[in-house]
């Protein structure tokens, strides 16, 4: 089993390659894989309560475990409090410490 960290910049609404690392996430994660993804920059859009995206919804149903970068989310006037459930608030320091730890770092 391998550990895996998307991290994921693009919205979904006009960005196909979004949509197909959400599907390449659920799928490792699926086959049994550690799989993480961190939302930024537009990537934490769909993850406002209220964004209709059945892409992301099918993403907050699987066993990927969905983070969203604290300073994306403020400087797009998105507050914790607001984020769909199933999505924690993180730092982006969590891509430095995937590294680290010898996790592979897919970045989109």
């Amino acid at each position: 089993m391998s550990d895996y960290l998307f991290v994921q910049s693009q919205e979904p609404f006009t960005e196909a390659r979004a949509r197909a690392q959400y599907n390449l996430a659920t799928r490792l994660a699926e086959a049994g894989h550690n799989v993480h993804m961190l939302l930024v920059q537009n990537g934490v859009i769909p993850a406002r309560n209220g964004a209709r995206c059945t892409a992301f919804d099918a993403l907050l149903i699987s066993p990927v475990k969905l983070l969203a970068e604290t300073l994306s989310l403020a400087q797009r006037e998105i507050g914790t409090e607001q984020l769909k459930s199933g999505v924690q608030p993180s730092e982006l320091e969590v891509v430095v410490d995937a590294l680290l730890a010898g996790h592979k770092v897919i970045w989109n």
